[in-house]
């Protein structure tokens, strides 16, 4: 909203300003263009009034408006401003016959003098951050435009409310009128039905964009009623324009406060005989416009006018047709009032402008908040965690989720939850529901699944997620196995976030489709820890204390698991997560974000992470052997470095007997005490690498020996019958544990897992 539109007030010259304002002076004198000797600070009965002379810009060739060498400028400060405080309230020209088809002019009162327009948003948070320096350099660009006829040339700004100007609230879709109106350039009007509220808690209008026949109104006008118990809050609205080919460039819109100052702009704009048609057809059809007004009730409609423009909007405004030419109508909305016992077109009506915002829907969070548009979401789990996410994605214009959560809502989930009291005992994916419901007005899908994911039947958990990007906020070891036979079976891309250490250390890991398994990036996360702090205290503290989460003792001695975590802390990871989720997700990676002690950030990281490559023993074909990129490349350049002789060495990860899965994480070097020639290998003692003590000790037994691994350096990574003697050498040893004996060959574009289970 600019400055402008009221008239200067003679006052009185002060006489000793003060020396905020002594400063102010000194500042405008300096400024380009200002006659230092005609400055006047006058004392105002509502505030302050700086009249001053300033030179404008000579042209190259005729000025295209009436622009002169020296214009007076007048900078009224009221309503809380003060000269050498703050902005002017608003800026006017001193002219009364300043030119007004120039534009950029602000919608003042009839007869008023021209205020340019200098700020949409308003000068004073220029004037914080710049000072009056700023305000004065944009006062002598509107000159030199105005002089020069270039106001328009980025194309046409919506012509500002005026400062003082009367406004009531409201909500409204301009590309809806601006598109039926090209698409309708000769009927001139169009009818609908809004709801205003009028009274002490709310004053505001929702002009309902959908678009009927005059004979529907009463019908939906009663409708709408309905929903209120009665009460008459919906009245009708009435858009009103003329056909595209009368472009306008004149700022025809004023700040109109009465009923007879509206027709008379309306008769300018040359839309009174529609308007006064469409108005009549109403009455015709039983429309009387009456509506809830405290005392007594009262009359009361919309009209909405549009007048082309000889350029499009500009692209910053957010809300109009994306088609140009629809583009090129400029909008403005008003409410007219009246009393019960009076005509609701009499001269006396009261005119209000409404500020047309436009309705909370995903495209104007998208649109607010930077993100680009997500793809359908599948949320599971609603938690602390879960809860903030789904926030922040509503907020950021998500517009299709699915949440699913079995859970309901605690007491004692409130205090990291998005819940509120009237949720207690709710299921959290229905508060989910009803908390999208509550943002997206009507637009945005939200479905709830109250199922158990962990024991979910697979083909139905794809059925469910096909087409969506899957977010895992469950923080539940089951689901998290879940996810990864849902990563093996669909092509999703899979989010999946948590939190350990108390919720100093938030993790998230991205997979697109290909990429690791949420299984393989937890043990690669693990395995961070001999060069990453957070980690390794991570593992350190759960290591010292074995029963995780306390338990918090309730009711007749029930309990749950829990720790001591405030909202804040959950929120810092949850934006976190979020900026995987509203990322590009192309790349695969683990993204940490650390706490300290006192829940401060230290600062995210992201450590991208390829697909494993995934080997099949031929001996046990129903095992899979996972191995991380760095393990292969580590074994690979090792190979490599020893040429032509053998080398290898110990393999570290995990296996999973009920999956029948080993992860392989790293692969040491050539450990001490080894042989190795071109024909033959003899491994050291597996641990005698400081890399394999390092790791061993900081993963806190979660990473271990699973097998060795060595080269061949010429033929195929097959076993030769030294390696089965050797294999079977291990497999003696490994079998009192029931440990299986896992031996990786590496030859030249050859890998292969050989494998005896016990």
């Amino acid at each position: 909203m600019a400055d402008g539109g009221d008239e200067p007030v003679a006052g009185v010259i002060v006489a000793e300003p003060d020396l905020s304002q002594l400063l102010e002076i000194a500042r405008i004198v300096q400024s380009a263009g200002v006659v230092a000797s005609s400055i006047e600070l006058r004392r105002l009965d509502e505030g302050e009034l700086l009249t001053f002379d300033i030179m404008t810009e000579p042209t190259v060739k005729a000025p295209a408006a009436d622009v002169r060498e020296v214009e007076r400028i007048h900078f009224v400060y009221r309503e809380g401003r003060a000269f050498g405080r703050t902005a002017p309230y608003n800026v006017l020209c001193d002219r009364e016959d300043f030119p007004r088809k120039i534009g950029h002019l602000c919608s003042g009162e009839p007869g008023c003098r021209a205020a340019p327009c200098l700020a949409l948003g308003g000068i004073q948070p220029i004037y914080e951050r710049a000072g009056i320096e700023a305000i004065m350099t944009r006062l002598r660009d509107f000159l030199r435009d105005a002089k020069t006829g270039t106001l328009m040339m980025d194309g046409w700004e919506p012509v500002p409310f005026g400062v003082g100007q009367k406004l009531r609230m409201g909500q409204l879709e301009p590309r809806v009128f601006q598109e039926h109106a090209l698409a309708n350039p000769g009927a001139g009007s169009a009818v609908g039905v809004a709801i205003n509220f009028d009274d002490e808690e709310r004053k505001q209008v929702s002009v309902f964009s959908q678009i009927l026949e005059p004979h529907d109104v009463i019908k939906a006008i009663g409708h709408h009623n309905g929903n209120f118990g009665g009460e008459r809050h919906a009245i009708p609205w009435l858009f009103v324009w003329r056909d595209p080919s009368a472009v306008e460039r004149d700022p025809l819109f004023e700040n109109w406060r009465s009923g007879g100052e509206l027709l008379e702009g309306m008769k300018a704009i040359g839309v009174d005989r529609a308007f006064d048609a469409a108005v009549g057809d109403l009455l015709t059809k039983e429309v009387d416009f009456r509506c809830h007004r405290p005392p007594l009730g009262g009359r009361a409609m919309v009209v909405i006018i549009g007048v082309w423009r000889p350029a499009p909007i500009l692209g910053a405004f957010f809300g109009y047709s994306d088609d140009p030419a629809a583009r090129s109508l400029e909008l403005r909305a008003f409410l007219i009032s009246q009393d019960l016992d009076k005509n609701i077109l009499d001269a006396d009506s009261r005119i209000e402008t409404i500020v047309g915002d436009y309705p909370p829907r995903p495209s104007l969070m998208r649109w607010v908040a930077g993100a680009d548009p997500l793809p359908p979401v599948a949320l599971l789990g609603h938690g602390a965690l879960g809860s903030a996410i789904h926030d922040n994605l509503a907020r950021s214009g998500m517009e299709d989720v699915l949440v699913w959560d079995k859970d309901r809502i605690h007491p004692h989930n409130l205090a990291r939850h998005s819940a509120r009291t009237k949720d207690i005992y709710a299921n959290k994916a229905d508060q989910a529901k009803r908390l999208a419901d509550a943002l997206w007005h009507d637009e945005g899908k939200s479905a709830v699944v109250r199922d158990d994911i962990a024991t979910a039947d697979i083909d139905e958990l794809k059925a469910r997620t096909e087409g969506r990007l899957v977010i895992d906020a469950t923080a539940d070891e089951l689901v998290r196995l879940r996810i990864d036979e849902l990563s093996a079976s669909a092509e999703a891309t899979i989010i999946r976030t948590e939190m350990f250490h108390q919720g100093r250390l938030g993790m998230t890991f991205v997979s697109p489709p290909g990429g690791p398994t949420m299984s393989d990036m937890m043990l690669a996360t693990i395995a961070l820890a001999p060069d990453h702090a957070d980690v390794s205290a991570w593992l350190n503290f759960e290591d010292r204390h074995p029963l995780g989460p306390d338990p918090l003792l309730y009711g007749f001695g029930c309990t749950s698991m829990t720790v001591h975590l405030p909202k804040h802390a959950v929120e810092q990871h949850a934006s976190v997560a979020c900026t995987a989720i509203l990322g590009d997700r192309d790349e695969a990676g683990i993204l940490l974000n650390p706490l300290d002690e006192r829940l401060r950030p230290t600062g995210s990281r992201w450590v991208p992470m390829g697909p494993f490559t995934v080997l099949r023993p031929a001996s046990a074909d129903d095992w899979q052997i996972r191995v991380s990129p760095s393990a292969i490349a580590a074994m690979t350049a090792e190979r490599v470095a020893a040429l032509p002789a053998e080398t290898g060495g110990y393999l570290y990860g995990s296996w999973d007997p009920t999956r029948r899965v080993i992860t392989i994480i790293h692969a040491s070097t050539l450990p001490p005490g080894s042989q190795a020639t071109d024909t033959r290998l003899e491994l050291g003692k597996a641990g005698g690498t400081l890399a394999e003590r390092r790791l061993t000790r900081l993963t806190r037994g979660r990473i271990y020996l699973c097998g060795t691994w060595h080269s061949h350096p010429d033929g195929s990574a097959h076993m030769s019958g030294r390696d089965d003697r050797a294999m079977t050498a291990h497999a003696e040893k490994d079998a009192p544990g029931l440990r299986p004996t896992l031996m990786i060959i590496v030859a030249h574009d050859d890998i292969q897992a050989h494998l005896r289970l016990p």
